[in-house]
């Protein structure tokens, strides 16, 4: 698994090939918009750390709010990402791991947390499928009660979508 998170699925994209010239262009086959709900069981916040303390278990569903794909994707019965502090690092307090528990073996899937968003946190998932043709984009946002809210969609794409290391 890659963690953390640093790129977003894009709009359109251009492929080039080594010497420059376009190789091929990418274009979105169809989309479909998610809301997303559910909770997260967090670890005790140190009396230390100010803002977004993403540490502990994040559970949502996603619930269909618009569609333009010929047949609908189906989203599975939830999702799971556990983020643990990485206590190897130089600084403990802002460095995490992140675990896709929905799947821990999806080494495809790119996880991580950032600050705000629509909460105290906002998660970053994606998932890629069909060899990276198709991008689910979940970003649950961690509100001051543990619930989780927030947007995602999915896409299918004409070239693969999955960033190159």
């Amino acid at each position: 698994m890659r963690t953390p998170l640093i790129m977003a699925a894009t709009v359109s994209a251009l492929a080039l090939a080594c010497d420059g010239s376009v190789d091929a262009e990418d274009e979105i086959v169809c989309s479909t918009q998610f809301t997303i709900a559910g909770s997260a069981v967090l670890e005790t916040k140190p009396a230390e750390i100010g803002g977004c303390w993403p540490v502990g278990t994040w559970t949502f569903t996603l619930t269909q709010t618009a569609n333009s794909c010929a047949t609908a994707p189906t989203p599975l019965a939830q999702y799971q990402m556990k983020v643990e502090r990485d206590l190897a690092a130089p600084e403990p307090d802002h460095t995490y791991n992140y675990t896709f528990l929905t799947d821990p073996t999806d080494m495809t899937v790119e996880l991580g947390t950032t600050s705000g968003g629509g909460g105290l946190c906002e998660g970053e998932i994606l998932i890629f499928a069909d060899g990276g043709n198709t991008v689910w984009n979940l970003h649950p946002a961690l509100q001051a009660d543990n619930t989780l809210n927030g947007l995602g969609d999915y896409e299918q794409h004409t070239t693969n979508q999955i960033p190159q290391e």
